[in-house]
């Protein structure tokens, strides 16, 4: 009996002392007046810097805290950087880091949602941000095993960071996906506001050093309109912005007699996203030879057929494979076996240096300029030399 009343007594304790915590955490997070939280499929980590430059633009003190390619906490200077995490990502870190935002007087936040997990999104809004502002930048088929099968379940999952009694902001444009976003606003009692790309003019563009959406532009201009500041103040201080690290650049290098231009977009899996940068690539680059890399992981399966098919219907003039599944690749253009070049683990060019894979992906083209671009996964053996590769070539780098 004794030993439970002193379990029990020490139980009481600690609840009481994390009541109290949460309490003055809640006290201390209120304080902060402008709370900005970012989901979606893509653009988020974009999106948090877009947003936190128009903050920073209008006056406040802001902070911002990407989850992208490299965790990134953004100073009221616009500056950014690593903030040291120990150990895998947590969303336990997002306390911590709004409590330290909150020390240094923090007016404005802009926290990209670091989970994919709904029920984990939902802790972080309902919990810990408590958020004015939230963006749901767009609906894509992705993480289907935590979010759902279907795009209408995707948006409820990520509806679960809707804010209570606040504005919910949107580039989405499908109305079936728009209809659910719009629900989930209304029964939290907040406004929803689309954010379409015809808000952006194409001269706005051009001063971006980084390849950029039109619609992640459109949710800073309608940031800009909540807090009252003229467009052109909003549009200069995010192309002012420093980039993700992870933001998509054009690498133009030379490769004996070929000049290529290297798009990156092996952590853009899914199907929309990668269609529609791919065709303004194919603008971009008219006259260019088109070449894709499929980098297949062999725990990710379902991406395979997937994006063969992809590239079929883009008319990519030459379909290279990395890592795993070839086979699966070359099921697809059995029709045109001929345009299919094989580097991966079935291979003997497995374990080859970047420079023979290139060398091979560039063999036999007539064409003097190629566009190259990489898709469907980031990690392979082939595709991490490749990048190494071009990562040390990018003294030459040229803006998309």
């Amino acid at each position: 009996m004794t030993i439970f009343l002193l379990y029990f007594t020490g139980l009481c304790l600690y609840l009481s002392w994390a009541i109290r915590k949460f309490e003055k955490f809640r006290i201390n997070q209120h304080k902060i007046q402008w709370r900005v939280h970012v989901n979606g499929i893509r653009g988020k980590s974009s999106v948090t810097r877009y947003v936190s430059a128009v903050f920073r633009a209008a006056g406040y003190h802001t902070f911002g805290k990407t989850t992208g390619t490299a965790a990134r906490v953004i100073r009221p200077n616009g500056q950014d950087h690593d903030f040291g995490r120990k150990g895998y990502a947590n969303v336990n870190e997002q306390v911590k880091i709004l409590q330290d935002f909150k020390r240094q007087k923090a007016q404005a936040v802009v926290m990209e949602c670091m989970a994919v997990n709904p029920l984990y999104a939902e802790w972080l809004e309902k919990k810990v941000m408590f958020s004015h502002i939230g963006i749901i930048t767009n609906v894509r088929l992705d993480h289907t095993d935590y979010m759902g099968e279907t795009l209408e379940e995707i948006a409820e999952s990520l509806a679960k960071t809707t804010p209570k009694n606040g504005i919910l902001i949107t580039s989405e444009t499908n109305p079936k996906l728009i209809r659910v976003l719009q629900k989930n606003a209304q029964q939290k009692n907040s406004v929803m506001i689309l954010a379409h790309k015809d808000l952006v003019d194409t001269k706005d563009l051009e001063g971006f050093n980084h390849f950029v959406i039109e619609e992640n532009i459109a949710i800073g201009y309608r940031i800009a309109e909540i807090l009252k500041i003229p467009r052109e103040k909003a549009l200069k201080a995010m192309q002012d912005a420093p980039p993700d690290p992870g933001a998509f650049v054009i690498q133009s290098l030379q490769f004996s007699q070929y000049k290529i231009a290297w798009g990156n977009l092996f952590a853009v899996n899914d199907r929309e996203s990668f269609i529609n940068i791919t065709q303004k690539l194919f603008q971009q680059y008219p006259d260019y030879y088109t070449v894709v890399i499929l980098n297949n992981r062999l725990d990710r399966p379902t991406r395979v057929e997937l994006f063969a098919k992809i590239a079929q219907d883009l008319e990519f003039a030459r379909i290279i494979t990395f890592g795993d599944y070839e086979l699966g690749v070359n099921k697809v253009f059995a029709s045109t076996p001929e345009k299919v070049v094989n580097l991966g683990n079935s291979t003997q060019f497995k374990n080859a240096s970047a420079q023979e894979l290139l060398k091979q992906i560039v063999s036999g083209i007539e064409a003097q300029k190629i566009l190259l671009i990489g898709t469907v996964n980031i990690h392979t053996l082939q595709a991490e030399k490749l990048l190494h590769f071009f990562e040390e070539q990018s003294h030459g780098t040229e803006v998309a």
